[in-house]
């Protein structure tokens, strides 16, 4: 009989091999994707922690204040708009009154005189000598200190532009323009802010020097004045009220108002009605974000954590205790009564209309919430304080740096970094398996080959044999 054998392909013997080597590595990366997963999926329920925090923390007053004083919110509204403009603090009294502008307020502006006048006798019409020029704000006649003083360097020599270009980089109060008219270039000066205490004075220099005390103005004066400041002029329910500016904080408890626009000949006055009433919106809406944060937490964490029993697919956190801590905190912060709210007569969500249905779902009654507020502002005020105040303080413990969550996550990323380590042995491992095994099929393929070499060589001699009959 013929012996006959060809090569191993020692390749595809290898692969085989290394396949059922690899099983420990692949076990570790199936383990390691599990812990992603589960990571990501902590990150989803942070994120929700995180949104239902910051809910409930709009609901707490600020340390020192109560929280009727943090609902207390009142609205201003102006029959005309283009008038004036009002906002309000806790402090303000509702109420409506007539309004009637007759004067507002005015920015300071001067200009280059021109002329044997002008400031810019230099050659190429340029400020001769330069040096330190004093821009100050104050009013006329002056107080006892300017509103706001300013230093400006101008170089011998300057050009208007130059001189605009240094006074607006100063930051000094004062925008400075160059127009270029007839009688040649002007430097125009006016000041930012519109008010009877906005004069602008200048000093130091002499050939730029401008005193709005001065009377009369001198005929020499380099500025001449274009358009006086002048403060703000109106009534309130006919009662006259003048101010430095056209923002006015002094007219009305709690109300800052500010005039927009004044009469223009022929007429003398402007007049519109402000209108001053609480706001609960702020309530309503703390009351509406913190329901639907809550809801959203829900439904994130159902999802992590559920269970379908026809397909046998279970949530990524299934069974996670993690999640059933944070399902525990923020269940407890809702259904356990604050300490601040025993012997008050609103102590459930549900007595302002707060309540969850039969799919799991909480839902705000707002014809309910809406009589609460009411007839008992006070105490729905303490009550959605305490409750956001509570599940604020569940919802730190569970997010955060030190939180819960936190604490989880950064256990599954050491112990992803564990199975790093130990994948890398094992790889390590399987490259010395690998040259093993690949030595050993060559060495056995060479020695086959030898064998096959001396078979074909006795099938021939034996073929040269003579043959007897």
């Amino acid at each position: 009989m013929a012996l006959s054998t060809g090569g191993i392909d020692v390749n595809s013997i290898v692969t085989q091999l290394m396949t059922v080597e690899q099983a420990p590595l692949t076990a570790l990366a199936k383990k390691e994707a599990g812990f992603q997963a589960k990571i990501s999926a902590l990150g989803s329920l942070q994120g929700a922690v995180s949104a239902l925090q910051t809910a409930a923390g709009n609901l707490v007053p600020a340390i020192g204040t109560t929280a009727l004083q943090k609902f207390s919110v009142f609205k201003a509204v102006l029959g005309d708009a283009t008038i004036a403009s009002a906002s309000t603090a806790a402090s303000a009294v509702a109420g409506t009154y007539s309004l009637e502008v007759t004067r507002l307020a005015k920015q300071h502006s001067i200009m280059t005189a021109t002329g044997a006048a002008t400031p810019f006798s230099g050659t190429g019409s340029t400020l001769p000598t330069g040096g330190k020029l004093t821009i100050s704000l104050d009013s006329v006649p002056p107080g006892a200190s300017p509103f706001k003083s300013t230093d400006v360097t101008i170089a011998d020599g300057a050009t208007p532009e130059a001189i605009r270009d240094s006074i607006n980089s100063a930051s000094t109060g004062v925008s400075a323009v160059v127009i270029n008219g007839t009688a040649g270039k002007q430097l125009v000066l006016t000041s930012d802010t519109a008010g009877s205490n906005q004069f602008i004075k200048l000093s130091g220099i002499a050939s730029l020097a401008y005193d709005p005390n001065a009377v009369p103005v001198p005929l020499t004066d380099p500025f001449v004045q274009s358009q006086a400041a002048q403060g703000s002029a109106f009534k309130l329910n006919g009662i006259a009220i003048e101010a430095t500016t056209n923002t006015v904080t002094t007219a009305l408890d709690g109300v800052t108002l500010t005039l927009l626009k004044g009469p223009e000949a022929p007429v003398t006055s402007l007049s519109t009605t402000l209108t001053i009433s609480k706001d609960t919106s702020r309530l309503t809406a703390g009351v509406n974000a913190l329901v639907k944060a809550l809801n959203d937490f829900n439904s994130t964490a159902n999802g992590l954590g559920s269970y379908d029993a026809a397909t046998r697919k279970a949530g990524t956190l299934n069974g996670d205790n993690t999640l059933r801590s944070a399902q525990n905190a923020i269940r407890t912060a809702f259904g356990k009564v604050p300490t601040d709210l025993a012997g008050a007569k609103l102590q459930r969500l549900s007595d302002i209309g707060v309540s969850l249905q039969k799919d799991g779902k909480v839902t705000v009654d707002t014809a309910k919430l809406g009589k609460a507020i009411s007839e008992d502002l006070p105490g729905v005020a303490k009550l959605v304080a305490a409750y956001g105040s509570a599940t604020k303080l569940a919802a730190d413990t569970l997010v955060g740096s030190g939180g819960l969550i936190a604490a989880r996550s950064e256990g599954l990323s050491a112990s992803i970094q564990n199975l790093g380590k130990q994948s890398d042995a094992i790889s390590s491992r399987l490259t010395q398996i690998e040259a093993r095994y690949r030595r050993q099929f060559s060495s056995l393929d060479t020695l086959i080959a030898g064998m096959t070499t001396t078979s074909t060589f006795l099938e021939q001699q034996l073929a040269n044999l003579p043959t007897f009959k």
